[in-house]
């Protein structure tokens, strides 16, 4: 009883925290919110136009991203997301399936895909059955909601019973296909132990130690409802029989049972994406790796199995050609065009093309990125629950808010409290990213949201979001028990096999890591604290002391958390000795704000043992008014943007002495308005807005100027597009 009165103390002391502070809600001004409304987290992964023309297909745009935070996201053809979501591992093959339902997979350590519904609801899970593992690379639901997968097994076979030098106990990997129906009975199988040959592979090393001699890659359902497959490591498209099993044909590779018509390359080489279209005909991603030279290419083939001849009757081949050595797909959409998405980071995502040829689409990503497969089809979604996202800085919190329905006409209600599930009403808003101040710092609050339609309709709660609230003025160390008198708290100690080690804080107070392996690479050992902000432009100061039981080296860095994790702080390895030594490194954050970087000790490739101690992370405060973003300045200024000249986007920063009606806009040489930033009346201190191409990607390289509007004060600067 006494426990429940405490208990009920307590929960009554958190809520009075809360009503006793004023939680001030603005409209952000650093998030960066599309036309269409939606807003996106600092890491979401942009994309950009290259080549737009108006006779490109409609349909939505369904991508994903391999470098950054990973994201799905389906896009307008302006670019902007209808619908997003933040992925906790590498996702790929997001699209809309034959049953009318999403789908897409994830990587480790899910290994799976997930069927999701038009209100963004995971349905259902798939993975092969009968023991086998779940390959990545195709999924097709039907109609009537049976999945076909890939299955992945694992085999150990005398090699050198096939094939002169092969090991004796090689590990064989394999691909087989099954059709899984709605409640997870296999209603057919196929396994290629019983069908293709291990030797058929046309370009593996037969004498490794691994084969993966078949790499099946797409699945498809052909005319007659039979099952083509796409076997990479053999060039082939193998077409089987649903009811026997039995190969009906097979096109390409040692086995090619065609006759080329019309193609002088002589058919795919390590192919992917083998689709079947309406009027009986192939299309596929000619990844061409071993043609003579090396080129990628969409193609479409149309089979005469009865004369038994392969005619190209379409290819696309950029000029100049282009080469992804993997990954890749070609779609052919409604209005006839075809899609080919080139892949790897390095190449455009999405090249649309007409069947003369004709560009009508190009984009890529803004920060290089590969992908799996891109796709466009026709999609209306309307989620039931509003999405969140939070993000601090220095002396604010950021709520994003998507209802994701395409139609928005509502209200977000903003619930937020000191314990979880908060019910507590703070204010609504028709904004999809507002800024929040008036928090105690050292304080842990919960966040969720809900929508209110125009007939006074709630919906369900959204996802829930917590934040340890920290905010720092400049000169304030950003990181949390540096020192370590409270521990280890704060801090996360990762270890990566073959890595071996033990923490600990030492009698001295210091962080002491014990190693037994080094591991094979710098980070297979490492301490590590996230949650650092860093702000375009802004300098900072990485300081600690470090020593080691013997001589050794040591990576410390400021980094991004997501691949491909950016050293921000642009350190390298230093030179550690048993005498303690203190470090110090300043650094500007030349890269776009990240409110949580963090910051990384990495003490692999060395058995050495080694202590830190007084760690920190702060703000240079620069002397003068024009960086002092803490104190209210005694004069109105405009600063030169940041960076100049820019390409995507420059981080503009002014300062206010008192309250007052600002505008920010920016014309062109020739004096016309081209965005208009701020318009709306700004309390005194200094204030940062962020400029993005991504929003205006019609401006051309060149000259354009800025001006600041304040009450009295104006004042005008140049910048620099360069693109």
């Amino acid at each position: 009883m006494k426990n429940l009165f405490s208990f009920i103390i307590f929960t009554a002391l958190c809520c009075s925290i809360l009503s006793a502070q004023t939680i001030d809600v603005k409209p952000s001004t650093t998030a960066f919110v599309f036309p269409n409304g939606v807003s996106v987290p600092s890491d979401y992964p942009h994309v950009k136009n290259l080549i737009t023309k108006n006779n490109s297909d409609t349909g939505f745009i369904f991508i994903n991203n391999w470098g950054g935070t990973p994201y799905i996201a389906i896009l307008d053809n302006n670019n902007s997301p209808v619908f997003y979501r933040k992925m906790p591992s590498n996702a790929r093959d997001f699209k809309v399936q034959a049953n009318g339902m999403l789908s897409y997979r994830l990587a480790d350590p899910y290994y799976r895909f997930y069927e999701m519904d038009s209100s963004y609801t995971v349905t259902r899970e798939i993975t092969a059955k009968n023991g086998f593992g779940t390959d990545e690379h195709d999924l097709q639901i039907l109609p009537n909601g049976n999945a076909l997968v890939i299955p992945l097994e694992y085999k150990t076979v005398d090699m050198s019973k096939l094939i002169s030098g092969g090991k004796t106990n090689a590990t064989i990997i394999g691909n087989h296909v099954q059709e899984i129906d709605p409640s997870g009975a296999v209603v057919f199988e196929w396994k290629c132990w019983d069908n293709l040959n291990i030797i058929d592979a046309v370009h593996e090393n037969l004498t490794a130690q691994t084969i993966d001699y078949i790499h099946m890659n797409a699945i498809a359902v052909d005319n007659d409802s039979n099952i083509v497959v796409s076997c990479r490591h053999l060039s082939e498209i193998t077409k089987i029989n649903r009811k026997t099993g039995k190969v009906m044909w097979r096109f390409g590779g040692k086995n090619n049972q065609f006759t080329y018509v019309n193609d002088p390359l002589n058919g795919p080489s390590y192919q992917h994406d083998i689709r079947v279209l309406s009027n009986g005909n192939y299309t596929m991603m000619d990844n061409g790796n071993f043609h003579s030279p090396a080129l990628s290419r969409a193609v479409e083939y149309k089979l005469d199995t009865v004369a038994m001849t392969a005619t190209l009757v379409w290819q696309y081949r950029h000029t100049p050609d282009r080469y992804s050595w993997w990954m890749g797909n070609v779609q052919r959409l409604p209005n006839g065009n075809t899609l080919i998405n080139w892949a790897d980071g390095s190449l455009p995502k999405l090249t649309e093309v007409t069947p003369a040829g004709v560009k009508v689409m190009e984009l890529d990503f803004v920060k290089s990125a590969h992908s799996y497969r891109v796709f466009k089809f026709p999609w209306k979604g309307k989620a039931k629950a509003p999405t969140l996202s939070i993000e601090t800085g220095t002396d604010k919190i950021t709520m994003l808010v998507n209802k994701f329905d395409q139609e928005p006409s509502h209200k977000f209600m903003l619930y937020i409290d000191t314990i979880p599930n908060p019910n507590r009403l703070i204010d609504s808003t028709s904004l999809n990213a507002v800024d929040l101040t008036g928090f105690k710092n050292g304080k842990r609050y919960y966040f969720r949201v809900t929508t209110k339609d125009s007939l006074g309709f709630e919906s369900p709660f959204s996802n829930e979001e917590n934040i340890l609230v920290k905010f720092f003025k400049p000169g304030e160390n950003f990181v949390v028990n540096g020192d370590f008198s409270d521990g280890t708290n704060q801090w996360s100690y990762n270890i990566t096999s073959p890595a071996a080690g033990l923490p600990f804080i030492n009698t001295e107070g210091e962080f002491f890591v014990q190693i037994g392996n080094g591991g094979t690479q710098a980070f297979h050992v490492q301490l590590v604290q996230e949650g650092i902000p860093l702000v375009t432009g802004l300098k900072y100061r990485l300081e600690f002391d470090a020593y080691a039981m013997g001589n050794r080296t040591m990576e410390p860095k400021v980094a991004m958390v997501a691949v491909p994790n950016t050293n921000y702080s642009k350190t390298s390895a230093i030179a550690l000795t048993t005498t303690k030594k203190h470090f110090s490194f300043d650094f500007t954050m030349n890269d776009v704000s990240d409110n949580n970087a963090r910051v990384v000790f990495n003490c692999g490739l060395s058995d050495i043992d080694v202590i830190i101690d007084n760690v920190s992370v702060k703000q240079l405060i620069a002397v003068g008014v024009n960086n002092d973003i803490d104190r209210v300045p005694n004069v109105f200024l405009l600063q030169q943007n940041f960076p100049n000249p820019f390409n995507p986007e420059t981080i503009i920063t002014y300062s206010l002495a008192e309250n007052s009606d600002v505008t920010l806009k920016i014309h062109d040489i020739l004096g016309r308005e081209v965005a208009q930033l701020v318009d709306q009346r700004q309390i005194s201190g200094t204030h940062r807005v962020l400029f993005s191409l991504l929003h205006h990607h019609q401006l051309p390289s060149g000259i354009y100027f800025y001006t600041l509007t304040a009450g009295s004060f104006t004042s005008t600067k140049r910048m620099i597009v360069l693109k």
